[in-house]
């Protein structure tokens, strides 16, 4: 066999074996570019649903607070265990949300729902409206979370609300805790 042959069987098994390489390459990255898209689009179907309940929450905790205070000491009790619990809900969904200042944004309106700040001096209907407001903003950034729009601004009513705490001066809440009255013994 003269040489001429001999350069052709081996640019031929090195181009059969090029190509089969190149084919087996693309078909990896083409399978895990699907893997990625599939694993986002399922990330993404898990933060809608968790939005979506979240917002069931946020707005059955609306719905309680916009009915007049009775003056059934019992009822009104009900109503704060179930915004406790709601808000708790919330705070669990928010796990499943990828973006983290929309997951700071609801925490922190729903982390000033049940409480009132020392010295605080709100009647308790402003501190329903000032509930129903922090409801408002949670839902107003979940909801362009949905339609993958930017957070709204705060309103002033919620600013105002987070300006009866003077710790926000930090601009976190990890420099300070507030505890939950004891209804049994207390560790002091």
């Amino acid at each position: 066999m003269n040489t001429s042959v001999w350069i052709g069987a081996v640019a031929g098994i090195v181009g059969t074996a090029t190509g089969g390489a190149l084919s087996i390459w693309s078909a990896r990255w083409t399978h895990r570019a699907q893997e990625r898209t599939a694993r986002t689009g399922q990330q993404r179907a898990r933060a809608a649903e968790a939005a979506e309940a979240a917002l069931t929450e946020l707005l059955e905790i609306h719905r309680d607070f916009r009915k007049a205070r009775t003056s059934d000491e019992g009822e009104w009790q009900q109503r704060l265990r179930l915004l406790h619990d709601r808000i708790a809900k919330v705070q669990v969904l928010l796990h499943s949300i990828p973006d983290a200042p929309l997951r700071t944004r609801v925490r922190e309106d729903t982390f000033y729902m049940p409480l009132s700040p020392p010295d605080d001096r709100r009647t308790g209907s402003e501190w329903r409206v000032a509930v129903i407001e922090l409801c408002a903003d949670a839902v107003a950034c979940l909801g362009a979370f949905l339609r993958d729009e930017e957070m709204p601004a705060r309103s002033a009513r919620v600013e105002n609300t987070r300006n009866l705490w003077p710790e926000w001066k930090h601009k976190d809440d990890s420099y300070f805790y507030m505890w939950e009255s004891d209804d049994g013994d207390s560790f002091d």
